[in-house]
């Protein structure tokens, strides 16, 4: 019978040496990764049967989500590894881990190599926190220049969407190659008008032809009547 008290006192006589000796004589390989948490029982069964019970897998769940690379949901995952004898187990293993949709991480055999490796991804993630942290104060900094200048940028959008408004009720004349534009006014804004034509053309130093044609009936200001009655007098002018 296995007598598990004996089994401590050989290892506790061979010690660190012995243990490592049997280690490499045994030749035991692993692979490490991680899985989704709710595929792991299904994934453990499967090894089990398909390596019939000669590899041992030790599992412990990730507390915090991870972001999945295909589909960016938050998933919960867990880390494996698992132990074997064998190249054709080493096989069957990765298979049922492309199966599941495992992600395999390398992972050195021997401990110097492994140390190292731990201290080189601990560097890169300082790296990249730094990275990150500069990446973020300089998006604040811009962001908060932006928002000393939103006000006047919104004034400025409104104001190009009515003149494009405006363009767009404009008549395209191919021969003058020129816009016209038909309207009416009140007699009491046609020096405003005016004016407003004559700093265009200052501007501009563009040729503009201003034709009058007969004046409306009437065009009442609404600070002195309703609008109800400013509607109806214009539609009686319309006819």
């Amino acid at each position: 019978m296995h007598d598990p008290n004996a089994q401590e006192e050989h290892v506790m006589l061979l010690g660190e040496e012995g243990l490592r000796a049997g280690g490499q004589a045994l030749k035991l390989g692993f692979l490490a990764g991680v899985v989704l948490r709710e595929r792991l029982p299904s994934f453990e069964r499967m090894l089990w049967r398909v390596c019939r019970g000669n590899v041992f897998l030790r599992q412990a769940p990730i507390d915090t989500t991870l972001e999945d690379p295909v589909t960016g949901d938050k998933v919960y995952k867990s880390v494996f590894i698992i132990f074997f004898q064998g190249e054709q187990l080493k096989t069957k293993v990765k298979k049922i881990c492309e199966g599941f949709r495992a992600t395999l991480y390398p992972c050195p055999e021997t401990p110097t190599d492994r140390r190292e490796m731990s201290i080189g991804v601990m560097t890169r993630i300082e790296d990249l926190n730094t990275v990150l942290g500069q990446t973020q104060d300089h998006r604040h900094r811009v962001l908060v220049a932006a928002a000393k200048n939103i006000k006047n940028w919104f004034v400025k959008v409104r104001k190009i969407k009515a003149i494009y408004h405006t363009l767009n009720l404009l008549n395209l004349d191919v021969t003058q190659k020129c816009l016209i534009a038909e309207c009416w006014c009140a007699v009491s804004d046609l020096d405003k008008i005016h004016l407003a034509l004559r700093r265009g053309h200052d501007s501009y130093r563009r040729s503009q032809h201003r034709i009058g044609s007969d004046p409306r009936p009437s065009s009442p200001c609404s600070r002195c009547c309703r609008q109800e009655h400013q509607e109806l007098v214009c539609e009686g002018a319309q006819d």
